[in-house]
């Protein structure tokens, strides 16, 4: 700039570039530069400190000192060495990510391993339930009209099928074969027949057949009539019957058309011939006898010589009239009128007769079945009797009867002394095969070996026994301890709601529980087969096609109690004893062993040692039940991956594949930590200073030239203005440019 004098004047002559001041102005506009030149370098000084804060410093700063393997090399100077590293890393890292994934997913299967333990003391005796395999005694169920006519439906349906079998091999066979095949027919039953009775004494238990006249109900000549009960039924065709003398049941019965009197020479002890016309080359020839034979099945009777046959007197057979007609009604009711198997039609009515039978009241179903005393003679445990008031329980199952449960009470604990079938339970049991069902098919007793709180369930879970043996069952404990939640699913307080058994849960009453539920919703009634929830409900009459079939449908359609899908959930115990059982047999009674002559119990049999031997030997079964070893063993579910397996590979991992460990968390955390602390303090802060830093720029950029300008305007139109206005005007202008 150039000073240019006036006359000493004030007057100031710009020229180009320059603006002429006086000294006073200059040094004002000294001071305001002086200003701009702090607040500059302030401007400058925090964006430095902003460079230091930045996310790019702190990750550098944790490149630079982390204790992880592999990040430290991300700072190289090389870019390729950078590169490098960083891509080893991302590949570690995905191996380790994956392998994670696959342990991880080993966690969250809660798999369980099994620890055992044999442990030597004695095991607490589990509860024991005995059952007749012949449920209800004939001589009282035929007391019952329905239940009688069932038992007739039930012979006629299997007279059918015989004469369907018969007519089957009529035609494939010639008539020698056919003879010869009916031959074996008859003499085979005739051989399962004195099987069955050679052991009875004669006047109770050894067949004895004659010929009696009886009024029948027959649908043709060559059919097989069914014997009228009521001797008041009209319009009854006389019929000639085989009557076993012993019992009072006839079988089989035909007109007396096809009867005529022959002499037969091969004869049975049960006074059953082979037709002489039919002879069985196999069989011994005897003195010929006189007979009476029917040209049906080939069938003959011995008749004394000189004798008039007899008329059936059926003296304990119940009031029935039945006809051909209501047979077949009833069988199609029954389900009966579709089957041909013998062993089909024999199960279908086993289950019409439970239906019946559960129509009845408790106390009627009661006293169908067998006593405690007339079930079991003779019982010890630990080699000591048996109180049989206190140590047995009536259990009432709609398949077998009255059942009775010994050690059933759960407050009290029975232990063995020694092992081995002599110090455990023994009992002798009879099943007085003289008063059997036609429906059953052996001979023997059913046997549940259970947990003294639980339900036996003998139709599922129990062991069959025959007679004439002693059959001992060696026992071996096992304590099963289940884990519940997340391992799996078990209680020992769960009960469902309605639950139809009183004994504590179990899965199979539960099951059970599910589908008498179900049928009671679908159907209106319930299954005979398992109780009811309340007396308020009943069970399916056996006799309405709409109730079977309906219980029928859901049978087939669910696939039975066991195949449940909704609303059924079934859960284990968390603590369980299961019970291994061994069977071994052995023939009972032996030939030297002294029963005794008045056989305790069978008053029909006295004073003769032989014949209550063989009555035994016959009608009763022996069972042992016992401890093979006194000891057991314990099961018990632990955890197959814990907590601690998860750590401990989760470390490794990451140890393996990119080289972390606790202390790099820690780092990894307090970098989190001042990421954080920037995004939220220090990256606003330094926001808002940039901010104040950009608007300072502009009006320093703007502000001085006008207002230096303005000022001299201002002198120019008002030269005698005083310095003491200019100065005023300065620092406006100062004030302004700060705002």
């Amino acid at each position: 700039e150039e000073r240019m004098g006036n006359n000493g004047g004030d007057l100031i002559t710009p020229s180009v570039g320059y603006v002429n001041i006086t000294a006073d102005e200059e040094e004002d506009y000294l001071h305001l530069f002086s200003d701009r030149k702090v607040s500059s370098r302030k401007s400058e000084r925090l964006s430095h400190e902003d460079k230091n804060q930045s996310i790019k410093i702190l990750f550098r700063d944790f490149c630079n000192r982390t204790s992880s393997h592999g990040i430290p090399f991300f700072r190289g100077d090389s870019y390729y060495g950078r590169f490098t590293w960083m891509a080893i890393f991302l590949c570690c890292l995905s191996f380790f990510i994956f392998q994670t994934y696959w342990t991880m997913s080993e966690y969250l299967e809660y798999r369980t391993i099994i620890e055992m333990q044999l442990k030597f003391e004695p095991a607490p005796f589990p509860a024991a339930t005995v059952c007749n395999l012949n449920a209800f005694k004939y001589s009282e169920l035929r007391q019952h009209e329905s239940i009688e006519e069932t038992f007739v439906i039930y012979e006629r349906v299997i007279e059918q099928s015989d004469r369907l079998e018969l007519t089957k091999k009529k035609n494939v066979a010639s008539s020698k074969e056919l003879d010869l095949a009916i031959e074996n027919i008859i003499e085979s039953e005739n051989k399962m027949k004195r099987k069955a009775e050679y052991f009875f004494i004669r006047n109770r238990r050894q067949a004895d057949y004659h010929a009696v006249f009886a009024k029948c109900s027959c649908m043709a000549d060559t059919d097989q009539c069914v014997p009228n009960r009521n001797p008041l039924q009209v319009n009854a065709t006389v019929c000639v019957c085989f009557e076993d003398a012993s019992t009072g049941d006839v079988w089989p019965c035909y007109a007396s058309a096809v009867w005529s009197s022959r002499s037969c020479s091969q004869c049975s002890h049960s006074r059953t011939c082979i037709h002489p016309d039919h002879p069985n080359a196999t069989l011994p020839i005897s003195p010929q006898v006189q007979c009476l034979c029917q040209s049906i099945s080939h069938y003959c009777v011995v008749t004394p010589t000189g004798e008039d046959l007899m008329w059936w007197n059926p003296h304990n057979y119940s009031v029935l009239p039945i006809t051909p007609t209501v047979i077949v009604e009833v069988a199609e009711a029954f389900g009966l009128d579709e089957l041909k198997d013998k062993g089909a039609i024999t199960t279908k009515t086993k289950e019409n007769l439970m239906f019946l039978v559960a129509a009845l009241d408790r106390e009627t179903r009661k006293n169908l079945s067998y006593t405690l005393d007339d079930f079991v003679l003779r019982c010890s445990f630990n080699g000591k009797d048996c109180d049989m008031d206190k140590d047995f329980k009536l259990h009432m199952d709609p398949e077998y009867g009255n059942c009775y449960t010994f050690n059933f009470n759960d407050s009290v604990t029975m232990k063995n002394s020694r092992a081995g079938p002599m110090y455990g339970l023994r009992l002798l049991l009879n099943v007085n095969q003289s008063d059997y069902m036609p429906t059953t098919e052996a001979a023997g007793v059913r046997i549940v070996v259970h947990e003294q709180d639980q339900e036996p369930f003998p139709d599922t879970f129990g062991y069959s026994a025959p007679t004439g043996f002693i059959s001992s069952f060696g026992l071996k404990t096992k304590v099963l301890h289940r884990l519940d939640e997340p391992y799996g699913q078990c209680s020992d307080s769960f009960r469902p709601d309605g639950y139809i058994y009183h004994e504590h849960y179990s899965p199979e009453g539960c099951y059970r529980n599910c589908f008498q539920h179900l049928v009671l919703r679908e159907c209106g009634c319930g299954d005979p087969r398992f109780p009811l929830p309340s007396e308020d409900h009943k069970t399916c009459d056996a006799k309405s096609r709409e109730e079977r079939a309906c219980l029928s449908n859901i049978t087939n359609k669910s696939g039975g109690f066991y195949h449940l899908q909704h609303d059924c959930q079934c859960i284990q115990p968390c603590t369980e004893n299961v019970f291994e059982t061994a069977y071994s047999a052995a023939a009972w009674p032996s030939v030297n062993f002294k029963i005794g002559t008045d056989c305790p119990g069978i008053f029909e049999i006295f004073n003769d040692s032989t014949a209550c031997t063989e009555y035994y030997r016959v009608n009763t079964a022996y069972i042992e039940i016992y401890y093979e070893q006194l000891n057991f063993e314990t099961l018990r579910e632990t955890a197959g991956y814990t907590l601690v397996n998860l750590f401990s590979d989760f470390g490794g991992n990451i140890g393996l594949w990119i080289g972390f460990s606790v202390i790099t968390f820690a780092e990894l955390t307090e970098l989190f930590f001042e990421v954080v602390t920037f995004v939220l303090y220090h990256k606003p802060k330094q926001l808002r200073a940039r901010q104040r830093q950009k608007q300072e720029e502009m009006k320093k950029k703007r502000g001085l030239p006008s207002l230096i300008h303005s000022h001299l305007v201002n002198k120019e139109t008002n030269p005698t203005r005083k310095r003491g206005h200019s100065k005023i005007q300065l620092e406006d202008i100062k004030e302004f440019d700060n705002e």
